[in-house]
């Protein structure tokens, strides 16, 4: 992927065009192909202008030592077959690619391209850091957004960045000024999903894709599935801006990709708001009952309202309702009004990634007119008095095929937060407006049409 957005051709052995760097290269896993094809390209060059120029070619960076002295030794057995070649009285030593140091340091030469596998995980900033990275946080700080934002500003004028990343920053709020960060130097030419979450990283259900941006003005992003072969899967209009990317992960989700993102509205716009149930039980584990008593009210956790109907679930009936201790309890824990309940996390066997029912004036008075969702489950409430899409109507959307396979170019994973929820694309407030007086199958049809999956 990065041979074709730095314009190598395919099939020749060719010299790097400018510095290749890895800011977090381990043992150089990534800078190794690069080194080969450099070297084979320059066969017939002379031995000793090879090796003393490499240095500025490709670079390592990492802050294990352990690991920068096994990518040296690797690299320097690739290095042996040319460094032969060169008469011994005239031999230098071989040159070291790969230094121990902080892959985020500003302090760096322009590169031609950033290849990377970056790590993962939170991080606590210090305040200059913080500082420096302003622009491209939300909330606490991954290290791998940190690493991407360092590598946009590292590039040259013909840069291009590639990354192995989870796929996270592509849609979640906490990736929000990254993604605008990003596509405001540069663009997402091509990205690869990797189909299998697992066995991918020992120990790790991550999922993730491999993602080039190029300095070029890219128009379109090609999409290709990483599996035991790579798959095409469509190529869309190159995304820009902070809100979530519409990546379809399959060749028949490329459809419904191109039309929401021509749509006007989303669901925020339209008038609702989604925050997540704020119950997390394993912290209120002696407050749970099988049994209701004063003061206690019952739980609606995600599997009551699989299938669309809300239901209790049998295998929370040990844990069915929570004893409520104050005041603030019930102030922060209470749903006391009618809204739509969507689960946050699905399961992968299950068939729909898009799980809503609507808890109505009725279901609340039967449960005592009063629950607590927990935090598998996102709740939308309106934001207005008259939202643009009513709560039966929204209930019907998120319902639909249509919209459970829209999800899916949001957020590929099993989990849709609030925030993408709140993303979901809708038509304008007319055509709304004329899909609340529309029985069940009319809806479908008039749905699938704008989101042209139908004529």
């Amino acid at each position: 992927m990065t041979r074709t957005a730095l314009g190598m051709r395919r099939g020749a052995s060719l010299p790097l065009p400018g510095l290749i760097r890895d800011p977090a290269c381990g043992a150089g896993a990534l800078l190794l192909p690069a080194l080969r094809e450099h070297l084979r390209a320059s066969a017939d060059k002379d031995p000793r202008l090879v090796l003393s120029r490499i240095p500025w070619l490709l670079e390592g960076i990492d802050m294990d030592p352990a690991a920068v002295w096994v990518a040296n030794v690797v690299f320097a057995a690739e290095m042996l077959p040319t460094f032969a070649r060169i008469p011994e009285h005239l031999r230098q030593p071989l040159p070291k690619l790969a230094r121990v140091g902080d892959g985020l340091d500003a302090e760096v030469r322009p590169a031609r391209a950033v290849v990377m596998n970056p790590p993962y995980g939170r991080v606590r900033l210090t305040v200059p850091d913080r500082e420096r990275f302003a622009d491209v946080l939300y909330g606490h700080a991954n290290l791998y957004g940190l690493f991407m934002a360092a590598a946009s500003g590292s590039l040259d004028e013909d840069g291009v960045l590639s990354a192995l990343v989870p796929t996270s920053f592509t849609a979640g709020r906490y990736f929000e000024p990254l993604r605008r960060r990003l596509t405001t130097s540069l663009r997402l030419r091509e990205v690869a999903f990797v189909a299998d979450r697992s066995g991918v990283f020992t120990s790790v259900l991550q999922e993730t894709c491999l993602a080039t941006f190029t300095r070029k003005r890219a128009q379109k992003t090609r999409i290709s599935s990483v599996g035991s072969t790579l798959t095409y899967v469509a190529t869309v209009k190159s995304p820009t801006g902070g809100a979530p990317w519409l990546l379809p992960r399959r060749s028949d989700l490329a459809p419904i990709a191109a039309a929401a993102a021509q749509l006007p509205l989303n669901l925020g716009a339209a008038g609702w708001r989604v925050s997540t149930g704020p119950l997390v039980w394993n912290r209120r584990r002696d407050d749970l009952h099988a049994r209701p008593a004063s003061g206690r009210l019952p739980i609606v956790w995600a599997a009551d309202i699989d299938g669309g109907v809300l239901h209790r679930d049998q295998a929370r009936a040990a844990h069915r309702y929570i004893a409520l201790r104050s005041e603030a309890d019930y102030k922060t824990l209470e749903l006391g009004n009618p809204c739509i309940l969507v689960q946050r996390t699905t399961a992968p066997e299950q068939s729909r990634r898009l799980v809503a029912v609507e808890l109505t004036d009725a279901a609340l008075a039967e449960l005592g007119g009063g629950v607590v969702v927990e935090n598998h489950v996102n709740v939308l409430r309106e934001n207005e008095k008259e939202p643009l899409v009513s709560r039966s109507l929204l209930t019907r959307l998120l319902s639909t095929e249509t919209l459970d396979k829209l999800v899916r170019c949001i957020s590929g994973s099993v989990a849709l937060s609030a925030y993408e929820l709140e993303s979901i694309p809708l038509p304008d407030a007319q055509t709304l407006a004329l899909w609340e007086k529309l029985d069940a199958s009319t809806l479908k049809q008039e749905v699938e049409r704008t989101y042209l999956l139908s004529d």
